[in-house]
Protein backbone atom coordinates (compact mmCIF):
# COMPACT_ATOMS: atom_id res chain seq x y z
CA UNK A 1 0.00 0.00 0.00
CA UNK A 2 1.66 3.81 -0.72
CA UNK A 3 2.42 5.99 1.90
CA UNK A 4 1.14 9.61 1.61
CA UNK A 5 3.90 11.58 0.67
CA UNK A 6 3.26 14.36 3.19
CA UNK A 7 2.72 11.86 6.14
CA UNK A 8 5.40 9.89 5.84
CA UNK A 9 7.49 13.36 5.72
CA UNK A 10 6.02 14.33 9.00
CA UNK A 11 6.30 10.95 10.66
CA UNK A 12 10.01 10.63 9.48
CA UNK A 13 10.71 13.73 10.99
CA UNK A 14 9.19 12.97 14.52
CA UNK A 15 10.41 9.61 14.34
CA UNK A 16 13.85 9.74 12.68
CA UNK A 17 15.21 12.77 15.20
CA UNK A 18 12.65 13.19 18.33
CA UNK A 19 15.29 15.83 19.66
CA UNK A 20 14.86 18.21 16.29
CA UNK A 21 11.66 18.33 16.90
CA UNK A 22 11.65 19.19 20.63
CA UNK A 23 14.38 21.76 19.40
CA UNK A 24 12.03 22.61 16.68
CA UNK A 25 9.17 23.54 19.13
CA UNK A 26 11.26 25.27 22.04
CA UNK A 27 13.10 27.69 19.62
CA UNK A 28 9.18 28.16 18.16
CA UNK A 29 8.26 28.93 21.83
CA UNK A 30 11.42 31.03 22.51
CA UNK A 31 10.75 33.46 19.56
CA UNK A 32 6.81 34.00 20.73
CA UNK A 33 7.74 34.86 24.21
CA UNK A 34 10.69 37.05 22.60
CA UNK A 35 8.48 38.68 20.67
CA UNK A 36 6.18 39.58 23.49
CA UNK A 37 9.11 40.72 25.76
CA UNK A 38 10.27 43.15 22.90
CA UNK A 39 6.91 44.05 22.63
CA UNK A 40 6.56 45.52 26.20
CA UNK A 41 10.20 47.06 26.13
CA UNK A 42 9.50 49.33 22.93
CA UNK A 43 9.40 52.86 24.08
CA UNK A 44 6.32 54.74 24.44
CA UNK A 45 5.40 57.31 21.51
CA UNK A 46 7.92 60.33 22.06
CA UNK A 47 5.32 63.11 22.92
CA UNK A 48 7.04 66.76 22.19
CA UNK A 49 5.50 69.26 24.74
CA UNK A 50 5.25 71.40 27.96
CA UNK A 51 3.92 70.23 31.07
CA UNK A 52 0.69 72.39 31.81
CA UNK A 53 -2.10 71.71 34.90
CA UNK A 54 -5.46 72.19 33.72
CA UNK A 55 -7.01 74.51 36.09
CA UNK A 56 -10.98 74.64 34.46
CA UNK A 57 -12.47 72.97 31.76
CA UNK A 58 -14.85 74.99 30.12
CA UNK A 59 -16.18 72.44 27.19
CA UNK A 60 -15.82 69.38 25.91
CA UNK A 61 -13.59 70.81 23.80
CA UNK A 62 -11.34 73.92 25.50
CA UNK A 63 -9.52 74.16 28.97
CA UNK A 64 -8.07 76.53 30.77
CA UNK A 65 -4.38 75.81 31.68
CA UNK A 66 -1.10 77.54 33.04
CA UNK A 67 2.11 76.14 31.61
CA UNK A 68 4.33 74.47 34.55
CA UNK A 69 7.48 76.33 34.01
CA UNK A 70 6.00 79.91 34.14
CA UNK A 71 3.24 79.72 37.24
CA UNK A 72 3.18 83.54 36.96
CA UNK A 73 2.40 83.45 32.87
CA UNK A 74 -1.73 84.04 33.01
CA UNK A 75 -3.69 81.59 32.01
CA UNK A 76 -4.41 80.36 28.85
CA UNK A 77 -7.40 78.70 26.37
CA UNK A 78 -6.84 75.83 25.19
CA UNK A 79 -8.71 74.10 22.37
CA UNK A 80 -8.34 70.22 21.92
CA UNK A 81 -7.22 69.99 18.06
CA UNK A 82 -8.32 67.47 15.97
CA UNK A 83 -12.08 67.42 17.37
CA UNK A 84 -15.24 69.12 17.69
CA UNK A 85 -17.37 68.51 21.32
CA UNK A 86 -21.41 68.90 21.28
CA UNK A 87 -21.68 72.74 22.84
CA UNK A 88 -23.38 72.80 25.85
CA UNK A 89 -27.40 73.81 24.11
CA UNK A 90 -27.12 70.34 22.35
CA UNK A 91 -27.96 68.60 25.74
CA UNK A 92 -27.26 66.09 27.25
CA UNK A 93 -23.99 65.76 25.01
CA UNK A 94 -22.27 68.85 25.81
CA UNK A 95 -22.48 68.46 29.06
CA UNK A 96 -21.41 64.57 29.13
CA UNK A 97 -18.51 66.03 27.08
CA UNK A 98 -17.07 68.90 29.18
CA UNK A 99 -17.56 66.70 32.20
CA UNK A 100 -15.56 63.71 31.23
CA UNK A 101 -13.27 65.80 30.32
CA UNK A 102 -12.94 67.04 33.24
CA UNK A 103 -13.01 63.56 35.02
CA UNK A 104 -9.89 63.03 33.05
CA UNK A 105 -8.10 66.24 33.41
CA UNK A 106 -9.07 69.03 35.89
CA UNK A 107 -6.45 70.12 38.14
CA UNK A 108 -3.87 67.42 36.92
CA UNK A 109 -1.00 67.76 34.91
CA UNK A 110 -0.95 66.64 31.25
CA UNK A 111 1.59 67.41 28.57
CA UNK A 112 0.40 70.16 26.00
CA UNK A 113 1.47 69.31 22.49
CA UNK A 114 1.32 71.88 19.71
CA UNK A 115 1.11 71.49 16.18
CA UNK A 116 2.27 73.86 12.74
CA UNK A 117 -0.33 76.44 14.01
CA UNK A 118 -0.32 76.89 17.51
CA UNK A 119 -3.09 79.67 17.93
CA UNK A 120 -6.40 80.05 16.55
CA UNK A 121 -8.27 83.42 15.45
CA UNK A 122 -9.18 83.22 19.07
CA UNK A 123 -6.41 83.43 20.36
CA UNK A 124 -6.46 80.09 21.88
CA UNK A 125 -3.79 77.43 22.44
CA UNK A 126 -4.11 74.68 19.92
CA UNK A 127 -2.72 71.43 21.42
CA UNK A 128 -3.42 67.74 21.87
CA UNK A 129 -3.37 67.17 25.29
CA UNK A 130 -1.82 63.92 26.85
CA UNK A 131 -2.43 62.37 30.07
CA UNK A 132 0.13 59.63 30.94
CA UNK A 133 0.14 58.06 27.12
CA UNK A 134 -3.88 59.03 26.58
CA UNK A 135 -4.36 61.16 23.96
CA UNK A 136 -7.15 62.79 25.52
CA UNK A 137 -8.53 64.30 22.41
CA UNK A 138 -8.91 60.59 20.79
CA UNK A 139 -10.39 58.95 23.81
CA UNK A 140 -12.98 61.25 23.95
CA UNK A 141 -13.75 60.80 20.59
CA UNK A 142 -13.36 56.99 21.10
CA UNK A 143 -16.32 57.27 23.82
CA UNK A 144 -18.83 58.88 21.21
CA UNK A 145 -18.26 62.16 23.20
CA UNK A 146 -17.02 64.18 20.35
CA UNK A 147 -16.15 64.31 16.49
CA UNK A 148 -13.28 63.92 14.72
CA UNK A 149 -12.89 67.40 13.39
CA UNK A 150 -9.64 68.40 11.49
CA UNK A 151 -8.19 71.53 12.10
CA UNK A 152 -5.80 72.12 8.90
CA UNK A 153 -2.74 72.43 9.12
CA UNK A 154 -2.25 70.77 12.31
CA UNK A 155 -3.31 67.07 11.57
CA UNK A 156 -0.44 65.02 12.93
CA UNK A 157 -3.24 62.90 14.86
CA UNK A 158 -6.05 62.93 12.29
CA UNK A 159 -5.63 59.53 11.36
CA UNK A 160 -5.63 57.96 14.89
CA UNK A 161 -8.46 60.23 16.11
CA UNK A 162 -10.68 59.43 12.31
CA UNK A 163 -9.66 55.52 13.20
CA UNK A 164 -11.26 55.92 16.82
CA UNK A 165 -14.36 57.88 15.82
CA UNK A 166 -15.21 54.69 13.25
CA UNK A 167 -14.76 52.53 16.18
CA UNK A 168 -17.25 54.53 18.30
CA UNK A 169 -19.67 54.88 15.44
CA UNK A 170 -19.70 50.91 14.66
CA UNK A 171 -20.13 50.33 18.78
CA UNK A 172 -23.03 53.15 18.36
CA UNK A 173 -21.50 54.97 21.51
CA UNK A 174 -22.62 58.16 23.05
CA UNK A 175 -23.39 60.39 20.03
CA UNK A 176 -23.68 57.82 17.61
CA UNK A 177 -26.61 55.91 19.94
CA UNK A 178 -29.12 54.91 16.78
CA UNK A 179 -31.75 55.44 19.99
CA UNK A 180 -30.67 58.93 21.03
CA UNK A 181 -28.38 60.28 18.37
CA UNK A 182 -26.53 64.05 18.49
CA UNK A 183 -28.69 65.36 15.59
CA UNK A 184 -26.86 68.12 14.42
CA UNK A 185 -23.11 68.11 14.08
CA UNK A 186 -21.13 71.00 16.58
CA UNK A 187 -20.05 72.96 13.56
CA UNK A 188 -23.60 72.91 11.88
CA UNK A 189 -25.00 73.83 15.55
CA UNK A 190 -22.64 77.04 15.59
CA UNK A 191 -23.72 77.98 12.09
CA UNK A 192 -27.55 77.67 13.15
CA UNK A 193 -26.88 79.79 16.47
CA UNK A 194 -25.41 82.31 14.11
CA UNK A 195 -28.22 82.56 11.51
Amino acid sequence: MPMNSKAGKKDAITQSSPRTFIWIVLLVVFLTIANIAIGFMQPKEKINGEIWIINRVVSGQTVEATVVSNPNMTVQRVRLLGISAPLKEQSPWGDRARQRLSDLIKEQKVILEFDVKQKDNSDRLLAYIWKDNLLVNQHLVAEGLAIADSYAPNVKYDARISRAQSKARLQELGIWDTQNPLRLSPRDFRRQLSN
